[in-house]
């Protein structure tokens, strides 16, 4: 598993990973919509290119193919990071890459050395996901219930994180 910066050239490969407005909503949170677009990406990655970045965003390369994207959203007054917007693409799930490549993520979150809490957020339902996050140390701080609208239904979100006193680095 390798992390790529994210570029313009990956952009058809991300918009493809989504059918629907809830798989956007699912992946990028409520400010996002149906269908993915390059407006949408190029303001990604002009966040990535502020000084310092707002954002850091990586699609993850595994045996020569974009399996899965994923974002480090970084608040620098407050020393805090947020993993967001994680996805392994359809074709690549169940294969076990989430875990490797978050891995990855939370290992170049503490290698800034401002950076003192990681945090995210994600949908209750995605207990998948959730299992994951507790592997890699991330603990459950809390939900905010009925946070996000989709279509008629109300999701609920958890709030999870990992200070980097709680870190271990993988050896």
């Amino acid at each position: 598993m390798k992390l790529i910066p994210f570029q313009t050239d990956h952009f058809s490969t991300l918009a493809g990973w989504f059918s629907c407005e809830a798989d956007v909503v699912q992946w990028g949170g409520p400010f996002v919509h149906y269908p993915l677009d390059t407006s949408q990406m190029q303001a990604l990655l002009d966040e990535c290119r502020t000084e310092p970045p707002h954002r850091i965003c990586w699609m993850a390369g595994d045996a020569d193919q974009l399996v899965g994207h994923v974002e480090l959203g970084l608040d620098w007054r407050n020393g805090n990071a947020i993993l967001q917007r994680v996805i392994i693409g359809p074709p690549f799930r169940s294969r076990g890459l989430a875990e490797p490549m978050v891995r990855q993520v939370i290992q170049q979150a503490f290698a800034i050395p401002q950076i003192a809490r990681l945090e995210l957020n994600v949908y209750t339902f995605n207990t998948p996901a959730i299992k994951t996050y507790a592997r890699l140390g991330f603990i459950h701080e809390g939900t905010r219930r009925a946070s996000t609208l989709v279509g008629e239904e109300r999701w609920d979100t958890a709030v999870m994180a990992i200070l980097r006193e709680e870190y271990t680095p993988a050896s």
